[in-house]
């Protein structure tokens, strides 16, 4: 199993994950002019996707998810929620195959396993633990907190893809209103980069060989910056990457080689 990040930023977040039978994206808030070329510069296309994730329903993660399906309509899977408030915002040319998923139960995607577990947001979110044979991906953005349960759960992964949104100094001068402060330092909006690096410690990460730093704020943060405060709670061996805001990055198993 390797997986590779297509965008990561407020502007758009979207997320490969592929084996050797079953290639899936989790969320696709790429802009439609996006899709097929940074498919195409990771070497896919519309038509190689089996299903897609999604995470929650905020436009950065779901914004092209109409373009997507209407390339290929292939089933979606999220909570049932989660649906509710898609279908609610966006408008799609066919009905779209939705599957309901529910909180820490496996659930079959071809030869993947996939589980969600609830985070914490201002809308319905969840992240997931996705197996393929012997190896697993934590996928985990969009939270204010790292849930008790998810600490546990994670603990065991191979590969963890976990948000580091904004350096907390930063932060304090920036130009965002104070409703927008409020909200992404609170219990409901997004981990900073200590607060990443505090759960990654807490969750022992025994087996893990890679951890990539997501959904940075280009605002509020910068690579250099949450690499050296998250490498400060992470093993050595562990390898440490951001992925790019709004490129493609590289496939998870030529990092570090």
């Amino acid at each position: 199993m390797k997986f590779c990040s297509l965008s990561s930023s407020s502007y758009a977040n979207c997320v490969v994950v592929q084996d050797e039978n079953t290639c899936i994206l989790i969320d696709c808030g790429l802009r439609k002019r996006d899709i097929k070329p940074f498919l195409d510069s990771v070497g896919l296309t519309p038509g190689d996707i089996d299903a897609v994730l999604i995470t929650h329903s905020h436009n950065d993660h779901v914004y092209g998810l109409k373009h997507l399906l209407a390339e290929k309509n292939m089933p979606v899977y999220s909570t049932g929620g989660i649906f509710k408030e898609l279908t609610s915002t966006y408008t799609f040319k066919k009905t779209p195959n939705l599957y309901a998923l529910n909180q820490e139960q496996e659930e079959r995607i071809n030869s993947m396993r996939v589980t969600p577990f609830r985070l914490s947001h201002d809308v319905e979110t969840i992240g997931f633990m996705i197996g393929s044979g012997s190896r697993k991906l934590g996928f985990l953005t969009d939270t204010g907190f790292v849930p008790e349960d998810c600490l546990e759960a994670l603990h065991s992964v191979n590969y963890l893809y976990i948000e580091a949104n904004h350096d907390f100094e930063m932060y304090k001068y920036s130009a965002k209103p104070y409703y927008v402060k409020k909200r992404n330092l609170g219990p409901q909006g997004h981990l900073s980069n200590d607060q990443c690096g505090q759960a990654l410690k807490a969750m022992g990460l025994k087996k893990c060989e890679l951890v990539v730093l997501a959904h940075l704020s280009e605002d509020d943060n910068e690579p250099n910056k949450a690499l050296e405060t998250v490498r400060g709670y992470l093993p050595r061996q562990i390898n440490l990457v951001a992925a790019p805001a709004r490129t493609p990055g590289g496939w998870s198993d030529l990092i570090g080689k």
